[in-house]
């Protein structure tokens, strides 16, 4: 029977080769696994990459929208300008329109006046 020294260096030496085999492998499979973990970090960044230029292309479109609603802005100012002038002509004209009518209805008063006046006398003569 063999002494356990034996044994153990029996063992030793049949499990050297396999570790060292093993050890390869399993480096091997480490090297895989981070490369792949590489690749996708990659495909990570190029997915970060297409969101930014996405992004890039939506700050550019409301600059645009910006740009146009400051167009519309001065559009809007000019336009109110115009009112405003249209409604000052507006109000010079309701004026002047008053008081033709007040001349108009004084005129018709002073008619109606003269009339009563002449048929006042006109009876009044035949009396």
């Amino acid at each position: 029977m063999a002494t356990i020294e034996e044994r153990v260096a029996e063992l030793e030496a049949r499990m050297t080769p396999d570790i060292g085999t093993e050890m390869r492998l399993g480096f091997d499979e480490m090297r895989k696994g981070f490369a792949q973990i590489h690749e996708r970090f990659e495909q990570i960044d190029n997915r970060f990459e297409q969101i930014d230029r996405r992004l890039e292309q939506i700050d550019r479109r409301f600059e645009q929208v910006e740009y146009r609603l400051g167009r519309l802005e001065d559009c809007m100012g000019r336009l109110e300008d115009r009112l405003g002038r249209l409604e000052d002509r507006v109000e010079r004209l309701d004026d002047k329109v008053d008081r033709h009518f007040m001349w108009v209805v004084g005129i018709q008063f002073t008619t109606m006046l003269i009339f009563i006046g002449a048929l006042a006398a006109a009876v009044l003569r035949g009396v």
